[in-house]
């Protein structure tokens, strides 16, 4: 019997649980087969096979310059796996925050970035629609710390995990509320702020993991009883992934993309 790719596996786990859960707990009444679906899936598929690509190249990256910091390599290396995992968690997302922020204030990195932010519809699938430019980008700038401080490989392991699976739970289109959860650890109701279509500030919620830092940097926007009218941002492309794909590299000279 032939075995089920892995990249099927994944599509077809994330299916039967975000679909259920969607289905009875929506923040906001949608198709199933919603606008863009498609384009996403596409996304799903390439996301798929760069990331696993773009791992390997980082690691070959960093064994060419000599691998791991050996002083704090040893250090890191020595902790229980919690305090690994947890250091890791802190050091991704705060890389991961960073270039975030510059992909919302440099202008043509968020020609890269309106990518992700043109869905209208939030949900579970919304989570691929990421510019492989831009996949590429915040991989290197999370995992490449991680790999020179010699976080072990168990460590790498869980992280990769949890960021995949908080990456698509934070999307998800549920209106439950996690009322400590929530300054903890990223939520839907955190990030659906994020997605705003006319945000409070230019840039809010850039954390995916830890709220704290959006609150350390003046960027939490989270009020009480009170979520998003509408999703999305002005793209002047249709929902076609490769139309998106192109879309940057358009009118390169100009300096400010759609907003």
């Amino acid at each position: 019997m032939m075995e089920i790719p892995d990249v099927i596996k994944g599509i077809l786990i994330l299916v039967f649980v975000f679909v259920p859960i969607e289905k009875v707990l929506a923040a906001h009444h949608q198709k199933l087969l919603r606008e863009g679906w498609f384009t996403d899936l596409c996304y799903y598929f390439s996301g798929y096979f760069i990331g696993h690509g773009t791992t390997k190249l980082l690691i070959v990256f960093v064994l060419m310059s000599q691998g791991s910091i050996p002083i704090l390599s040893k250090f890191v290396g020595q902790q229980p796996l919690i305090l690994q995992v947890t250091a890791a968690i802190f050091i991704g997302d705060l890389c991961f925050y960073f270039i975030h922020r510059l992909l919302h204030t440099v202008p043509w990195l968020w020609k890269f970035h309106a990518i992700h932010h043109s869905s209208t519809h939030i949900d579970w699938l919304a989570t691929v629609r990421v510019h492989p430019f831009e996949q590429i980008l915040t991989k290197a700038c999370q995992m490449i710390p991680l790999y020179l401080l010699g976080f072990s490989s168990e460590a790498l392991a869980i992280y990769i995990i949890f960021s995949s699976a908080i990456a698509f739970f934070i999307h998800a289109n549920v209106r439950v509320k996690f009322p400590i959860l929530k300054w903890i650890i990223a939520t839907p109701e955190f990030h659906s702020w994020h997605h705003d279509r006319y945000p409070q500030k230019s840039a809010q919620n850039l954390a995916v993991q830890l709220p704290i830092l959006d609150y350390i940097f003046g960027t939490l926007y989270m009020p009480e009883n009170e979520q998003p009218k509408q999703y999305g941002t002005k793209l002047n492309t249709t929902t076609n992934y490769f139309n998106h794909l192109i879309y940057p590299f358009k009118n390169w000279h100009k300096k400010n993309a759609d907003k």
